[in-house]
């Protein structure tokens, strides 16, 4: 199917229809959620996208927008937490805010890889030791230059 052909049977995004798109992502961070409230075809915004630079950059901007207001929430779900009804007898008491730990742990090793992430695997030396079989290697080799050795490790069930 030739490219005209292909439009004609879908109508152009109007000036004003692309406005609410990028209004709309700039608040969702989704183009499918965007796209369907101001009320145009997401192929039809794609396609516009590969066309129009300009429409492609003011794309870009509103999706980073939209992500930074999804970040946001990430974090105050993370340490304020949710609202959360309490009931009681059947009937509504309360409520609670009960921060989300996981998040909180996900968000931190993103923005701070270095303090909380865990380290990649250490790769095993030409000998394929690991990481710790070597420190002990080099332990042992210190213990025995100075003359002394290492005392034997517990075996498992063995009671001390």
């Amino acid at each position: 199917m030739s490219a005209p052909a292909r439009t004609r049977g879908r109508p152009q995004a109007s000036p004003d229809c692309v406005k609410a798109f990028l209004d709309e992502l700039a608040e969702s961070g989704a183009v499918a959620i965007a796209a369907e409230r101001a009320g145009v075809h997401r192929s039809t915004l794609y396609d516009l996208r590969r066309r129009n630079k300009d429409f492609a950059a003011r794309w870009d901007a509103a999706l980073q927008l939209g992500l930074d207001r999804l970040q946001d929430h990430a974090v105050v779900r993370a340490t304020v937490g949710d609202e959360t009804p309490v009931w009681r007898g059947g009937q509504q008491v309360g409520t609670i805010r009960k921060p989300d730990s996981r998040l909180l742990q996900f968000l931190l090793k993103a923005h701070r890889p270095d303090v909380y992430a865990r380290p990649a695997a250490a790769a095993a030396d030409p000998a394929g030791m690991s990481d710790f079989a070597r420190r002990l290697r080099e332990a042992e080799a210190r213990m025995a230059a100075l003359g002394k050795a290492l005392p034997p490790l517990p075996r498992k069930g063995a009671r001390s």
